[in-house]
């Protein structure tokens, strides 16, 4: 089989400071340092992406699932028809994986009843996952090549996003900022008041959250574990420390449910990797000293409900004006507005 075609030219993308190298090499060492592991670090290299990508095809309802697809699907049309009286729109989505639900909303601003000037502004912390996404963007929507300005930054470490995407966003312009799949893995307390930042008056945000089903939440969170814990899930996870010197063999990765240490009343799915032999990871000159039982933390995943989706929210002025849940009722998009 013969490779890919190469693009007839190069493909212009920002790296933000929170990429350059030093940045990234403090990052790391900051989570060795806590035992830790900042989420950027599953989704650098190639590898990570193809993996992830993998994972994302089999588990993911938006993915498996008819009735979360519809939802997105009605998001998107609702958001586009509170925007059709807009000239200029930018779609900013934050953590743009694959870029898929983008798509479908720059195809209702492009060639929905009012089509207007729309531009796509993929970020993440993988510029391959941006690239991907601006691929998809230009083939499935027919978005023009200067219409698209990836931003490769870590949302985890850049307090300021809207000073962050002042670069890219247009002004005047109203915008659909797209968080999806990304509320599981930030703190309330961290994320909330930096998307407020982004949202102006007559600006629209679409959020996706992962949901615990049924009545009793704790019993919720439990039934979606097998989301989770998998063997995809672990061998995706398990690269940041095999990439660090880690062995196969050197331990194993085990799941469980914690609470909030915020407080905030959630709920959330811990990966960590157990230590089963000794270990040594390294990375800039400096070593890491493991031995059996001791633990890394490598991932968390909040899971939510619709009445604290709003709740939450609302403390930082922003309100649901619609939302839309999956059959099985462990996926929800919400679509918020500034309140004052």
């Amino acid at each position: 089989m013969n490779p890919p075609a190469l693009p007839a030219i190069s493909v212009p993308v920002l790296i933000h400071p929170s990429q350059f190298p030093a940045a990234v090499e403090a990052a790391l060492v900051a989570s060795l340092n806590t035992r830790r592991m900042n989420h950027a670090f599953h989704y650098q290299s190639p590898k990570q992406t193809r993996r992830w990508l993998r994972l994302h095809e089999a588990y993911s309802p938006a993915r498996r699932d008819e009735s979360a697809d519809l939802s997105y699907h009605m998001a998107v049309e609702k958001a586009a028809a509170e925007l059709g009286d807009a000239q200029a729109v930018d779609v900013l989505s934050l953590g743009c994986g694959g870029g898929q639900k983008d798509v479908a909303i720059l195809r209702s601003l492009l060639r929905g009843p009012h089509p207007c000037d729309a531009a796509y502004l993929p970020s993440d912390v993988s510029v391959g996952l941006t690239l991907v996404a601006r691929d998809a963007a230009r083939a499935d929507a027919g978005l023009a090549p200067e219409a698209c300005r990836p931003l490769v930054l870590d949302l985890e470490t850049v307090a300021d996003w809207n000073a962050a995407f002042g670069e890219v966003l247009r002004p005047g312009a109203r915008r659909i900022v797209a968080f999806f799949g990304m509320m599981p893995n930030f703190p309330p307390g961290r994320v909330l008041s930096r998307l407020a930042g982004l949202i102006g008056p007559n600006d629209l945000l679409l959020v996706s959250a992962n949901l615990a089903p049924g009545t009793d939440y704790a019993a919720g969170v439990r039934e979606v574990l097998p989301l989770y814990e998998n063997a995809l899930t672990a061998e995706w996870l398990q690269t940041s420390l095999l990439d660090l010197g880690a062995e196969r063999g050197d331990g194993r990765v085990e799941f469980q449910l914690a609470d909030c240490p915020e407080g905030s009343g959630l709920i959330r799915i811990e990966a960590d990797y157990v230590f089963e032999r000794s270990c040594v990871l390294a990375t800039a000159g400096r070593e890491w000293c493991f031995k059996p039982g001791d633990r890394f933390g490598l991932f968390y995943s909040y899971r939510h409900t619709p009445e604290r989706v709003a709740a939450q929210f609302a403390e930082v002025g922003l309100a649901v004006s619609a939302q839309w849940t999956n059959d099985g009722g462990d996926e929800g998009v919400f679509l918020l507005r500034r309140t004052a």
